[in-house]
């Protein structure tokens, strides 16, 4: 049973980070497995690859809690793959009322990492500007990615830097991916990846393993790379880590807007196709409604935590 619930926790980890601007880490966290996640993560290191070949697979395997974190990416795995499906539909067909929606969550879920903060002083500005300051230049840079070829190396960089933010609290992978102009493209190689596993379609195979082969040498790098870094920076630099999420997501809020046309940023008013505002709205307010849930679960969670230490 207990092994279901974990594949469960996972399921949810993984349809969190389909969505810019929901963590799985956030999911995780709300779940109660986030500690026990970060910490099992961190120990995939150099050192632990070296108990693999001196001592074997199963030494290695019970260093790294490796039937927990099996259970936890099975989960993931089903999620994504449930889910992606719905994202690529939704991006094709309602990309107005869909990005309106990232917008609630995004603008929400940067409300719920500044109340996650546990001492605001006026020195957090510092890195609220260098966060904002790098996201908003990235956008710049990549103001035409969505209609240029995405490398190799932009794949491979964005998928380790998306990794590692799911193993923040706040802030997602998807998010990353948008930033950086590659999520549209890694959601077409998920579903390439998941037709050839279950439909047997293998038309395009070759294209979509070779990219696929950059999105997940990413993302094992980022985690090897990565996870006890984020563990340490959390555990050190709690504050300041969280103010500087919080510029990354404003500064990249550009990229989430719903009326674009040749990647400048226009009025729904001026919008030369159909602007769908009223559904626009609705989806908006159902994004920073779905934030405000997850805050109130988090609470109710940190509640009940706090009354069993006592």
């Amino acid at each position: 049973m207990k092994s279901i619930s974990l594949i469960l926790k996972g399921v949810f980890m993984g349809i969190a980070d389909l969505v810019p601007g929901v963590s799985g880490g956030t999911i995780a966290f709300v779940l109660g497995i986030y500690e026990d996640f970060i910490l099992n993560l961190s120990k995939i290191s150099i050192s632990s690859l070296k108990i693999l070949n001196n001592k074997g697979i199963i030494s290695f395997w019970n260093e790294i809690n490796g039937s927990f974190l099996l259970k936890i990416f099975t989960g993931i795995f089903i999620g994504i793959s449930l889910f992606t499906f719905i994202m690529d539909w939704l991006i094709e067909n309602y990309k107005i009322p869909l990005w309106s929606f990232f917008l609630g969550v995004l603008l929400s879920s940067s409300v719920f990492i500044y109340n996650k903060i546990k001492s605001f002083r006026p020195n957090l500005f510092l890195y609220l500007l260098f966060g904002f300051l790098i996201s908003f230049s990235i956008t710049q840079l990549n103001s035409n990615s969505e209609s240029q070829m995405i490398s190799e190396i932009t794949l491979f960089f964005t998928s380790l830097l998306a990794i590692s933010a799911m193993m923040l609290p706040g802030i997602s992978g998807a998010y990353i991916l948008i930033l950086f102009g590659t999520y549209a493209e890694v959601i077409s190689i998920v579903k390439g990846l998941l037709n050839m596993l279950f439909l047997q379609d293998f038309s395009n195979a070759n294209i979509i393993l070779y990219k696929a082969f950059f999105v997940i040498a990413g993302i094992l790098s980022g985690i090897l790379i990565f996870s006890k870094f984020i563990k340490w920076v959390l555990s050190k630099y709690y504050d300041r880590a969280l103010i500087f999420l919080i510029g990354l997501m404003i500064g990249g809020l550009s990229k989430i807007w719903p009326w674009q046309e040749d990647d400048s940023l226009i009025s729904p008013f001026n919008y030369s196709g159909e602007n769908h505002l009223y559904l626009a709205l609705i989806f908006f307010i159902i994004g920073i409604l779905f934030i405000t849930g997850i805050q109130l679960l988090e609470k109710k969670t940190s509640n009940a935590k706090t009354k069993i230490n006592i």
